[in-house]
């Protein structure tokens, strides 16, 4: 397994997209995993969105 070390490109880019985009974001890489593409990038980055929703007290 690999750890990161550092954010993902999801988490760099979160802080200038709209609360709208990110949820969209969210939801296309749940149905991509629903659908059996499991990747722990996908994982990882889903995981930073929902930690920027969650900032900006949204999730």
């Amino acid at each position: 397994m690999r750890f990161r070390t550092g954010p993902s490109p999801a988490a760099a880019d979160a802080a200038n997209r709209t609360s709208d985009d990110l949820r969209n974001e969210y939801r296309l890489i749940s149905r991509s995993r629903d659908l059996g593409a499991d990747s722990t990038d996908s994982a990882a980055d889903q995981n930073d969105i929902a930690r920027e929703l969650e900032r900006r007290g949204e999730l």
